[in-house]
């Protein structure tokens, strides 16, 4: 096997610098040269996380947070496979650095690890990547794999290099799965202990608001009844205005937040509501008075939104986008509504279903599951209290991966 790992490496290094001159320019025309560049800086023996994008770095967050307060003496670092991911990463804490995880060539692991110089590699979710593991074992630095999941496809795929993950597995401590199912596949693939440690990303530590202090911060009444659609995604937008004079003529206090997904679109937008009024997060005054539609062109601030509205929709999931995070509205114990198309957070998703915290909807079905929370401020309220208690019931997952992490970096190898 190890013949066997070392001629696959041996041909990809091969492409690899076949390809080079044309790779550099993809590269440098995405943004990615440090993917080649290997960056790092010396972690002193600290943890290293490596997480993929988005989604990944905001479940470890909190459980970052947790450990570089409790321990500031122990060096912590990020390595992160995406852009958006590596910027979510960097505004965790000053305290932590971030750099972009170079592609998994034994030649660039070696390089950016060695900088690094981690005591312990904790990956996150999905990410097995041979190069990363075989530079553990190497230079015997322990693995745990954190709030891990495993898809059936994913099983079915690694099942077929079984024997290579075995090779490889040596560092691995532990897995600590999000699920029972996910520990279950994670057994049939590697022999090191697995256990059902809960999923991290329940464990939000979002910034605590007044929402009535916001809502006078951002020019809103107490009275006025507020929607913010959450990461909306192209069409999603057209479809929540051709609602809105229905909901505006039943509900005169009504106001309406979009946070579009991607600030890029925003010219797209700007001319869909060119005759609807409207103002942008931008400009220097919100005044609600003069324009019902509030437009967050900005990053930072869509929390701020779901914490003063009365109901969240989350987006991407009225359209096969795959959905976007619920959990943050429900932080607020806010009421939630989605789409049919929630594959990237069916789990949550299903949590907050069977908790009365979320309404599964569709274009046809908005408007009334709209004028129903409207019309309902109890309802608003039970929903909104259940969905924050799926959060509640599921916290425990932080102390878990803290205590295996800790364990980890007493025991060393």
């Amino acid at each position: 096997m190890k013949l066997l790992f070392g001629s696959i490496n041996m041909f990809l290094e091969g492409i690899y610098w076949l390809i080079f001159p044309l790779l550099y320019g993809y590269l440098a025309y995405k943004g990615y040269l440090e993917s080649i560049r290997a960056k790092g800086e010396d972690l002193e023996k600290g943890v290293l996380f490596h997480a993929a994008s988005l989604g990944e770095v905001a479940a470890i967050r909190p459980l970052v947070l947790s450990l570089s307060g409790r321990y500031p003496a122990i060096k912590i670092g990020i390595t992160t496979t995406t852009l958006g991911g590596l910027q979510q990463a960097i505004g965790i804490t000053p305290r932590v650095k971030a750099w972009l995880a170079v592609l998994d060539l034994p030649h660039l692991r070696r390089k950016q690890l060695a900088k690094l110089n981690p005591g312990l590699i904790c990956i996150v979710e999905t990410e097995i990547w041979p190069n990363l593991l075989a530079w553990a074992a190497q230079n015997k630095v322990p693995v745990l794999f954190l709030n891990a999941r495993m898809s059936a496809r994913s099983l079915e795929h690694y099942k077929m290099i079984k024997l290579m993950f075995g090779y490889l597995e040596s560092p691995i401590r532990a897995v600590l799965a999000q699920s029972e199912t996910d520990a279950q596949r994670f057994t049939q693939i590697f022999k090191c202990p697995v256990h059902m440690a809960g999923n991290l990303k329940y464990c939000l530590q979002l910034p605590d608001y007044k929402p009535l202090e916001l809502r006078a911060e951002w020019g809103y009444e107490q009275n006025d009844r507020i929607i913010c659609f959450g990461s909306s995604r192209p069409g999603e937008e057209a479809m929540i205005l051709s609602l809105w004079p229905k909901l505006k003529a039943r509900f005169k206090h009504s106001k309406l937040i979009i946070a579009i997904r991607h600030p890029k679109r925003l010219p797209e937008l700007v001319k869909l509501l060119s005759e609807t009024p409207h103002q942008l997060y931008s400009q220097a005054r919100i005044n609600p008075e003069t324009a019902d539609v509030l437009i967050i062109d900005v990053l930072g601030v869509l929390d701020k939104a779901y914490a003063l509205c009365d109901i969240a929709i989350v987006g991407g999931s009225f359209f096969d986008f795959g959905g976007h995070n619920p959990l943050e509205p429900a932080y607020y114990s806010k009421p939630v509504i989605m789409g049919q198309y929630h594959q990237s957070c069916r789990e949550s998703v299903q949590k907050l279903v069977a908790s009365e915290g979320l309404i599964i909807s569709n274009p046809d079905s908005l408007l009334r599951d709209l004028t129903e929370l409207l019309d309902d401020p109890d309802q608003r309220i039970h929903r909104g209290n259940k969905a924050r208690q799926v959060l509640q019931d599921n916290s425990r997952a932080l102390q878990v991966h803290q205590e295996a992490v800790v364990s980890a970096m007493r025991l060393g190898v």
